[in-house]
This record gives structure tokens, C-alpha cells and sequence, in this order.
């Protein structure tokens, strides 16, 4: 019975991230209120304030769906006992930074997600402090300190040149990568976004590696 309640409490929990995904993109973050939320689901504002105390609590869930689908992306890369990473390597995070980017192209809730980061927003309102946080310092690990920690992990083993700055790589492979898929989507590029990618972290890997 415990595990029955478990799994309709989870249930619940995706649909409401999902109408509110939709909602925050479609009203606008700061427009999108709880009673929108639960009237679109049919339910209670109550029940989704069971799930989730605040607005702030349920666009942090959604950061967390994202960065978690990542994590085990990378993950999948490295053997079963290594939980701190130490075998990644550049190359690696810009596989999955290219296959990520051609994912959020093809998935609609991705590319929602994208627009909703990107364009809905206001990050200077003091009510996004804690996501604005949350996505700087990347507590999740995500690919920001992912490539960091790959770029110190080249450069300890000797593939990377010693002047080299992991913080300021994997700022310019995040730019790159954020710039790229949102002309894409945009639609203000219409190149393959897969083949410009690599070919940009292959400029950057050229001139950082020894």
C-alpha cells in the first residue's frame, strides 16, 4: 500500500512539474500563479502546495530534472566505483554537451525548458536569488562543472597546457554551447548545430591541449 501511494504521490509530482513547465512558458514565470497550476490538473491549489511549497521550489525541481538527466549521462561515460569524476576528460563532456544540444532541438519539453531559462525569466528579481544560486554554483553538477572538473583533470595528467584556467574553459564551452542551441531555436542559424558545435570545442581542445 506504502509503495502504491509512493508511486501516485511521484505520478502526481510529474504531472504538476509538466503543467507547470507549460504554464511558465505560455503566461510567463512571474504571471503563473498556483491556482492556474491546479486548475489546469483539475486538482486543489492545496494539493500542489503538498508537493511543492513555492513557485521558487518548483522551477528548482525542474533545474533538478534537467541536470539530473546530465548527471547520468555522465555517469554512463565513467566506471561503476567512480563517484567523484576524476576519470572524465574534456572530450567527454563535449560528447554529451553535443548530444544534450541535439536533444533539447528535438524535444519539445526541452526546448520549452530552454525558452523558459532564457526568455521568461527575470533574473534580477529577488525571488530568483535562490535559482540564480543554484545555477551559478552548479550544486547539482551540471555541465558547467562538469567541463571544470574535466579541465583539471586534463591538466593533471599532462593533456593540458599547465597555464590553462579550468573556470575560464568551461565558462567559454558553456557560452558557446548556450549560444548556439538558443540561435538555433531561434532560428536565427540554420547550420547543423551537432557539426558547428564540434567543431568549435575542437578549436578550443586545439588550444588548450599540450
Amino acid at each position: 500500500m506504502a509503495r502504491k501511494a509512493k508511486a501516485e504521490a511521484e505520478k502526481t509530482r510529474t504531472r504538476i512539474l509538466a503543467s507547470a513547465l507549460s504554464l511558465f512558458v505560455k503566461k510567463g514565470y512571474e504571471r503563473t500563479t498556483f491556482t492556474d497550476i491546479a486548475a489546469r490538473l483539475k486538482m486543489t491549489k492545496g494539493a500542489v502546495y503538498w508537493h511543492f511549497e513555492s513557485k521558487e521550489a518548483l522551477l528548482l525541481a525542474l533545474v533538478d530534472e534537467m541536470v539530473a538527466k546530465f548527471r547520468r549521462q555522465l555517469s554512463g561515460l565513467l566506471p561503476p566505483d567512480d563517484a567523484t569524476f576524476d576519470a572524465l576528460s574534456f572530450n567527454d563532456v563535449a560528447k554529451i554537451m553535443l548530444e544534450n544540444a541535439g536533444r533539447i532541438i528535438a524535444d519539445p519539453k526541452g526546448t520549452a525548458f530552454f525558452l523558459l531559462i532564457h526568455e521568461q525569466l527575470r533574473w534580477a528579481h529577488a525571488s530568483m536569488e535562490k535559482v540564480r544560486e543554484d545555477l551559478l554554483v552548479n550544486t547539482r553538477f551540471g555541465p558547467w562543472a562538469a567541463m571544470k572538473k574535466a579541465v583539471e583533470n586534463d591538466k593533471a595528467s599532462g593533456a593540458v597546457k599547465p597555464g590553462v584556467d579550468p573556470v575560464k574553459i568551461a565558462t567559454v564551452c558553456t557560452a558557446i554551447w548556450d549560444g548556439l542551441v538558443h540561435m538555433r531555436i531561434a532560428g536565427v542559424i540554420a547550420c547543423d548545430l551537432n557539426e558547428t558545435l564540434a567543431e568549435s570545442y575542437a578549436a578550443v581542445w586545439k588550444s588548450i591541449r599540450v
